[in-house]
């Protein structure tokens, strides 16, 4: 009897249960209605999609994010291809002599040369010339090139910039030796791009690697030359979709001094260039930071943490520093922190717990060098960020003076707050000293 009433409560507690669930089920889908309709009253779309289409979340993603490919025929693939191979043919005795200087045909860059990137830049910019000659707009992936016959391009541009029906085309090759060929078609507002990137294979034959046709997501074409387009909307930096290309040329003197003094220094854990100083402010200067980026500059290699774990030698450092410096060993020694006892400047290498995230620029560029009558030059330095689609992510002034032998001491820095974006966060690794040990 006691065995039947237990069996009894258990199939009522059941019973019960899926009568609460039924309850609560059907209060849900009463709320969600209630939140479903306006404030008139009339209901909304039946999945909150656009129009009344009934699109999901999924659908809206794809809507918002996909690429929008567009159909190429047999004669549009044919010319495009045509076009990327001729001028790949065409630099094909230059190629052949890089890839038997570097002991393979098909897979060659920098790095194919023990650190000697001029050889690889060197048979690039020939490259760029021998499509100069043919009267091809190239340009170089490296970004250290000014475009070929750029007017051309700049002449559509503009005309699509003013509603105009345009259409236009250039070449690229970069270090790891990939050209590419675009060719951008202007209707109304919209830009259609055509594109195609191929190798030399193992027999020295071209290899076509990609060919697509596309509506871009937006384009603009900006007051300094630069073309950008975005291929789709990007949903963040690590799936970003924005292509750059510099149209109007840089003066040769803005692309050697960001080359030899902008670049190898940057805006990476150091503060040159994201704090306002002078010759009469240089203690604003973190010089044990920057000492690393100057040293791998005159070095042409990376400094060894673990030759340097216990700091950096007195004479090394200071025959480092003094020569992009008109500073005295008296301020060195004041500003580097300098211990007698050891003989060493301290210095901390880079690592997660002694450095704050920084969102850097991709690239620095120098827009403008004016000389200033007194034996220095300013260049005016715009960093690029093609994740965010800024030709001027941020500003800064840079003063040199130049040197007898030609080359350039640092003598100032000025952040252009009003024109940058965003200024890079810093903080010194010395800052963060006390914090290492503890866990």
């Amino acid at each position: 009897m006691r065995k039947r009433i237990v069996i009894i409560m258990i199939l009522c507690l059941v019973l019960i249960s899926i009568l609460l669930v039924w309850w609560m089920k059907g209060s849900s889908e009463s709320e969600s209605e209630i939140l479903n309709s306006d404030s008139s009253g009339s209901e909304a779309p039946d999945s909150g999609g656009n129009g009344g289409e009934g699109s999901s979340i999924g659908d809206m993603d794809e809507q918002d994010y996909g690429l929008k490919v567009m159909e190429m025929d047999g004669q549009e693939q044919d010319e495009t291809i045509k076009k990327l191979f001729s001028f790949m043919e065409s630099c094909e005795e230059v190629y052949g002599r890089i890839a038997d200087a570097a002991g393979t045909e098909a897979k060659i860059s920098k790095h194919s040369f023990g650190g000697e990137g001029d050889v690889v830049e060197d048979a690039l910019h020939e490259m760029i010339e021998i499509g100069a000659a043919q009267g091809l707009s190239v340009t170089c992936g490296s970004r250290d090139y000014n475009l070929t016959n750029y007017r051309q391009v700049d002449d559509a541009l503009r005309n699509a910039l003013a509603g105009k029906d345009a259409e236009t085309e250039f070449f690229q090759v970069n270090s790891a030796f990939v050209f590419r060929y675009y060719h951008l078609t202007f209707v109304g507002d919209e830009m259609m791009v055509t594109s195609a990137s191929a190798m030399f294979g193992d027999s020295m034959e071209p290899a076509l690697q990609q060919l697509e046709k596309i509506q871009a997501y937006r384009w603009e074409y900006t007051k300094k030359g630069w073309l950008i387009w975005e291929k789709a909307l990007s949903r963040n930096q690590e799936m970003d979709m924005h292509i750059f290309s510099r149209v109007l040329p840089l003066e040769e003197q803005c692309r050697e001094i960001a080359k030899e003094y902008v670049e190898p220094v940057s805006y990476f854990c150091n503060n040159l260039f994201l704090v306002d100083w002078d010759m009469s402010g240089m203690d604003k200067i973190e010089f044990n930071d920057l000492f690393e980026f100057l040293y791998a500059k005159e070095n042409g290699k990376r400094l060894e943490e673990e030759v340097y774990a216990d700091g950096i030698p007195k004479e090394e450092f200071e025959s480092v520093i003094g020569k992009y410096f008109d500073i005295s060993v008296e301020e060195m020694e004041r500003y580097g922190r300098y211990n007698g006892e050891t003989g060493r400047y301290p210095w901390s290498a880079i690592g997660i717990r002694n450095r704050v995230q920084q969102l850097q620029p991709s690239f620095p560029e120098v827009v403008r060098c004016v000389e200033n009558g007194d034996g220095t030059v300013t260049a005016y330095v715009e960093a690029v960020s093609v994740e965010e689609g800024l030709d001027c992510y941020y500003a800064h002034e840079v003063t040199l003076r130049r040197k007898e032998d030609g080359s350039y001491v640092y003598v100032g820095n000025r952040v252009n707050r009003e024109q940058s974006f965003c200024i890079p966060a810093y903080r010194a690794r010395r800052e963060f000293e006390g914090m290492m040990d503890y866990e």
